[in-house]
């Protein structure tokens, strides 16, 4: 496979964390879409799972990682379970607090991420839960998942108040805010 232009090959992942992992927090997920919350348990994930695909992680850094399979379910699962009809983001938000939104448009083939070639995530890939947008920059995977929110309303996000691009799309090579 050919890279995308401005990313190199690594052979494993680099870890990029900038949130604290020790804290110990529930593994459970909130879905909230309105007024409606569903609290779904790691074991009740584990039990919905629906895709199994390999991807390439491209990080915005340039490093990129190819072919891991990545098992999860899928977010249209995830909108039917919670009865959503109308959104523009998903707010993401993980158990140290680092908060991040996917935008409507880009997020099709999402999913949330529960295993990685064949185990249950380890911590520095994102347990229990990593929600994974394969055609954006690795920035968007926000590992440590707690929280999605779907919204009308643009939620906050870590890196992209930081003069990271919102959408992040690897094939535009949205890395900066003026890309």
């Amino acid at each position: 496979m050919l890279l995308p232009k401005g990313q190199y090959l690594v052979k494993d992942f680099i870890d990029v964390t900038i949130e604290d992992t020790n804290t110990k927090t529930s593994n459970d997920l909130v879905l909230v879409y309105k007024d409606k919350q569903t609290i779904l348990s790691h074991n009740q994930l584990l039990n919905l799972i629906d895709t199994k695909v390999n991807l390439d992680m491209h990080c915005v850094d340039g490093w990129s990682v190819l072919n891991n399979e990545f098992e999860g379910i899928s977010l249209g699962k995830i909108i039917n379970i919670m009865g959503v009809l109308n959104f523009e983001y998903i707010g993401l938000e993980s158990n140290g607090g680092f908060k991040s939104f996917i935008y409507k448009d880009d997020c099709t083939d999402s999913f949330l991420c529960l295993k990685l070639n064949g185990n249950v995530l380890n911590k520095p890939r994102g347990f229990p839960i990593r929600f994974i947008a394969p055609k954006l920059y690795a920035y968007k995977w926000v590992k440590y998942l707690k929280k999605l929110t779907f919204t009308d309303k643009k939620p906050y996000g870590y890196w992209e108040n930081r003069g990271y691009n919102a959408r992040a799309r690897v094939d535009l090579q949205e890395r900066f805010e003026k890309d």
